[in-house]
């Protein structure tokens, strides 16, 4: 080998020693990079994992959707919610698997909003699970985004289960609804028992059985806005039931029924006739009978007095029924207290024997005469009478008869004044009589009439005959501002002088002041 060929050898070797060390820079870069790109592919492999695990295991249905609404993907929250595999709705829409089509369709159309949008939607939708009865609520994210690499439309969904949000929220609707409910409920009940307080001290300052029937009537109104209704009482001689105040539009009732017409009367209780309770149909109800009848006794003084009629359209309730029977018992209760005062306001104001007014009340009707004498500008007058020697008639026929004397006479007193007079017993054999808005003239000739037909009144104690009785008479009339007092004691005198002057006779009281 020549010296040459050597040299070339050398430097070839000297050239390729030299490269080698100028190229180990990027070898140990190259394998630098390599040791990075293959640590990024595991963190971005990691990094996947975990999003799928994310995805897949997260406590929410998650979902990939192609732009004709087609399932490309979806978590094993949604697959165990379905009860499907990882696989089975893959390439299907939801009306394809959802068990109720409509509400797919529904799905589908909301999909279609997010892709002409372009913009995320947020609703809440109710899906119905296979094997639940009851649907559930789920609160929806559905966006929209571009699949990297085709470049096509995607839609991405995330959805919470919110069944039981939605059940609490109902739940607490429906506890409210209900407290509303209660509450109006014990709203009408306070109203309610204003009406029923109302009714009851309007009733225990009534003093006649018609503002007893006014005040029920008025208060039924209220307390049953949509029914009608009225008040029946038994006659006085029982042979008939009269209707005696009513309410309402509708007029259902005879307004005169005999007792055994009605069902709640002939039973002494409560009678009920309705659409849901066939009972029994009262007579005295005018035909056709349709709605719902209420028959409820009014008990007074131990005895049925009456009924409470009500007629609705629809079902009378329970609760209603309750509040007719209250009122039922307040009014025969009242009914009774009105005729017991009545009773005792009767015989307090009356003569016990002869049941004409008694002084007391003589002495009150004379005071208000004559003040309305003053404002009137009429007279007043008044007529005493004294039965003559009837001590001596009482010592010949004993106390019995003379007390049929005493009633014959307070009979005769009544059929020969007006209406508007008022006669009374003084006490023992005498009388008086309260004559308002009567000339002198025409005075006078009245009490002879009187005078004339006692002096001819015919008295029996059963076969026997009696008898004949005569009276002494003084009547006076009233002058401006004259007291009670003076104006009887006028009229007492001129009857004094009437005795004294030969009884049987009318004497007239003579001012001699004047």
């Amino acid at each position: 080998m020549s010296l040459l060929h050597l040299a070339v050898l050398d430097l070839t070797a000297f050239i390729s020693l030299s490269a080698l060390f100028c190229l180990m820079p990027t070898a140990y870069q190259i394998l630098e990079a390599i040791a990075i790109s293959q640590r990024n592919t595991r963190e971005l492999q990691r990094s996947q994992q975990m999003q799928q695990l994310f995805l897949d295991q997260g406590p929410f249905g998650a979902y990939i959707k192609d732009e004709q609404s087609r399932i490309l993907y979806y978590n094993q929250e949604l697959q165990s919610k379905f009860l499907v595999d990882a696989e089975e709705w893959l390439g299907k829409r939801d009306s394809e698997f959802l068990p109720d089509p409509e509400e797919g369709r529904r799905v589908m159309e909301n999909d279609q909003i997010v892709l002409k949008t372009l913009q995320p939607l947020k609703l809440i939708e109710e899906v119905k699970i296979p094997g639940n009865d009851q649907p559930c609520y789920w609160l929806s994210f559905k966006f929209p985004f571009s699949d990297g690499a085709t470049g096509d439309r995607r839609i991405g969904g995330i959805s919470i289960d919110i069944t039981e949000s939605i059940e609490a929220q109902r739940s607490l609707t429906d506890l409210n609804r209900q407290l509303a409910e209660k509450a109006l409920e014990l709203e009408e009940k306070k109203q309610e028992l204003i009406y029923l307080s109302d009714m009851a001290d309007m009733l225990y300052s009534c003093e006649s059985e018609d503002e007893v029937y006014q005040v029920v009537a008025l208060t039924c109104s209220k307390l049953f806005p949509n029914m009608s209704g009225c008040i029946c009482i038994i006659s006085n001689s029982k042979n008939y039931v009269q209707m005696n105040s009513s309410w309402g539009e509708e007029r259902t009732t005879k307004e005169i029924f005999s007792q055994s017409e009605c069902w709640a009367l002939r039973r002494d209780k409560l009678n009920l006739f309705s659409p849901r309770n066939s009972g029994l149909v009262c007579n005295h109800l005018i035909h056709p009978v349709s709605g719902t009848h209420l028959c409820i006794p009014l008990f007074g003084e131990g005895e049925i007095v009456g009924i409470l009629h009500i007629y609705a359209l629809e079902e009378i309730s329970p609760e209603e029924q309750q509040i007719a029977e209250i009122i039922a018992r307040t009014l025969g209760f009242t009914l009774n207290n009105i005729s017991i005062k009545q009773r005792l306001t009767y015989e307090s104001l009356r003569d016990g024997m002869t049941q004409l007014f008694n002084q007391n009340y003589m002495e009150t009707i004379t005071e208000q005469r004559l003040a309305e004498a003053d404002r009137s500008g009429q007279p007043v007058s008044i007529i005493f009478l004294d039965i003559d020697n009837f001590k001596s008639y009482n010592s010949r026929y004993g106390h019995v008869t003379a007390n049929i004397v005493l009633k014959g006479l307070a009979k005769l007193l009544l059929t020969s004044i007006r209406s508007f007079d008022i006669a009374c017993r003084w006490g023992g054999e005498e009388f008086v009589i309260l004559m308002p808005n009567m000339t002198l003239e025409n005075l006078r000739k009245r009490v002879e009439e009187i005078r004339l037909d006692v002096e001819k009144m015919q008295l029996k104690d059963g076969d026997q005959i009696l008898e004949g009785i005569t009276a002494s008479f003084g009547i006076a009339v009233s002058e401006p501002g004259i007291t009670v007092k003076d104006l009887l004691n006028r009229a007492n005198q001129a009857m004094l002088e009437a005795k004294q002057t030969g009884k049987n006779r009318v004497r007239e009281y003579v001012n001699t002041c004047n």
